[in-house]
């Protein structure tokens, strides 16, 4: 499936130091500089000198909170400090406070009053809140990656204490730079080469707007080979994230000379077109291709206006895709597919009773593990969970040890941990009801086409891969190989949902074609989300998709796998 690409890096040659506008958006804290300048007290030790350089001190060491605590509006200051420098991200950073000066900065002061001397009366008729203030310039040095450096001078306003409170440090944007706006974020870019897919043809979120993202954010990927040193400190909008109109740009480094270069993706141009036309039937929804011996990604399509991520950043229950994980689960118990597991019309967990989709309601007898998962009972897979007493948290490890899940994933275009809105996509279940849920791919479970795709790929080599976007790139996430055993009786089990059970949309594409249906109830009024996970070890190939309130995994979900594979030339 695959082809080997090369990565071109970016050239860049000297550091170039300016003042310049930019913008910000929450994220990580900036390290003090190793052996860099200290925040150092101007003349004297008044308490306005005292706060001055306490609040430089806090900002470098990155404690916001603190920072924002020594000025007159913390609500404010805090989560502003940490959107710039999160944003920023410079590697360290050196503040020095300096000499005080006579009057304030008007890019460092949101007051429009006219500047005063310290200690000057306000006039009655505009009082300026500035007017005791004492007024410090102060320098900054960011460092970025490949020891480029940001220097630039700003100023503050200090208020002297008062009666009811300390000094205290007069708060705006300027004072983080003096020609930052509230508007805007400062944010460092690479120099944006164009990308290309894995046969070397360009990608553009124009011809496939559902990587219309991916592709601008891979376009500014530093190659994992390395190359010399670029970046751009620039001024962004706060909602959009994207450059101010007419606003500075500052050059660290050689000018962002990419003529000529290219970056090669994972992504594969007819799989894709395959992949966006498959869903075009289909409101609201997303599919992932995945080439299971690499983790490389194909395909990402989605088809929803409101969430055009859906394919990788969807928060759905997986319903019975899900079963997969836990049939998993019960093997390295010591069930076998042979094994008997009651397809029971109901069954009742603590206060919780459980019951099967409408073409099961009156459940089937002589039920075995494998029979229920090609039909996918749930009353079977809830029998079986709790008659082999698994763990409230084995279904959990168990995702996180042979699947990947659990943990920050990174395709390329930085840290996520996709398809949950928290930190894991499989919960530890807080009580056996909770457990029986999410035995059928409910309770606190949430997925994406992404991950379920990934789950399908790791049935396909039996080794999770966790899935890229740049061909060579080392993921953090890892996790063991599944038993070959089990492994080799999950294929089966996949295969039988094809051959005998409710994947019929998928019948006639590939002899080794193997899949899963789902179907999930996102809340009690919404309709049945539908879902379908497929691989084929022979094709190296795996797929899931979603379509949001599309029904049965059968009725929606696979027939957009169908359509893709057959576009694609997959049968």
């Amino acid at each position: 499936m695959g082809s080997r690409r090369t990565l071109l890096a970016i050239a860049a040659v000297a550091t170039s130091l300016a003042v310049v506008t930019a913008g910000c958006s929450s994220g990580s804290k900036a390290k003090p500089a190793a052996g860099g300048s200290q925040t150092g007290a101007a003349a004297g030790d008044s308490p306005t000198d005292k706060v001055a350089a306490a609040f430089l001190a806090a900002w470098q060491s990155g404690d916001y909170t603190k920072a924002g605590s020594l000025t007159d509006d913390p609500a404010k200051a805090t989560p502003r400090l940490k959107a710039v420098m999160g944003s920023l991200a410079p590697k360290s950073m050196a503040l020095k406070l300096g000499s005080q000066v006579n009057a304030p900065s008007s890019a460092g002061s949101s007051s429009a009053a006219t500047p005063a001397t310290p200690g000057a009366p306000s006039s009655p008729s505009t009082p300026d809140p500035l007017a005791n203030a004492v007024h410090y310039g102060f320098s900054v040095a960011d460092t970025f990656t490949d020891g480029l450096v940001w220097s630039y001078n700003s100023t503050m306003s200090v208020l002297p204490p008062t009666g009811s409170g300390p000094a205290v440090v007069h708060f705006s944007s300027g004072v983080i730079n003096p020609q930052l706006s509230s508007l805007a974020n400062l944010k460092a870019v690479p120099p944006a080469v164009p990308v290309a897919d894995r046969n070397g043809a360009p990608l553009s979120g124009a011809a496939h707007p559902s990587i219309a993202s991916i592709i601008n954010k891979l376009s500014t990927a530093k190659p994992p080979s390395g190359g010399q040193a670029s970046l751009q400190i620039q001024f962004v909008d706060n909602n959009t994230g994207l450059q101010i109109p007419n606003s500075d740009t500052i050059q660290l480094g050689a000018p962002n000379s990419t003529s000529g270069l290219q970056l090669g993706s994972t992504i594969d141009s007819k799989i894709q077109t395959a992949a966006e036309n498959a869903l075009k039937p289909y409101p609201n929804s997303g599919m992932v291709v995945i080439q299971p011996s690499t983790g490389q990604i194909l395909a990402i399509a989605t088809n929803n206006k409101d969430n055009p991520k859906m394919a990788y950043m969807a928060t759905r229950a997986p319903g019975s895709t899900f079963k997969t994980v836990t049939a998993t689960a019960l093997m390295l118990a010591g069930m076998q597919p042979s094994d008997s597991a009651d397809c029971t019309p109901n069954v009742t967990v603590g206060t919780e009773t459980y019951h099967n989709d409408e073409g099961l309601r009156n459940g089937f007898s002589g039920a075995t593990l494998l029979t229920a998962y090609e039909q996918s009972c749930n009353t079977s897979f809830v029998h079986a969970t709790i008659d082999h007493n698994l763990s409230l948290d084995r279904l959990s490890v168990v995702a996180h040890d042979y699947y990947g899940m659990n943990q920050p994933w990174d395709m390329g275009i930085g840290q996520a941990t996709y398809a949950t809105p928290g930190n894991l996509q499989v919960p530890p279940a807080d009580g056996r009801d909770v457990l029986a849920a999410e035995a059928f791919g409910q309770g606190k479970i949430t997925m994406a086409p992404l991950t379920m795709a990934s789950v399908a790929a790791t049935v396909a080599t039996g080794t999770f891969h966790q899935p890229i976007l740049i061909p060579g790139f080392q993921p953090p996430a890892k996790a063991q190989p599944i038993p070959a055993a089990i492994d080799a009786n999950l294929q089966t089990m996949m295969r039988g949902v094809i051959t005998d059970g409710t994947a019929t949309s998928l019948q006639g594409i590939a002899p080794t074609l193997g899949a899963k249906t789902g179907s999930a109830e996102p809340n009690p009024t919404d309709p049945t989300d539908s879902w379908m996970i497929a691989m084929d070890p022979q094709h190296d190939i795996a797929v899931s998709a979603l379509v949001l309130n599309g029904g049965y995994g059968n009725s929606a979900a696979g027939p957009a796998i169908a359509a893709m594979m057959k576009a694609a030339g997959l049968s």
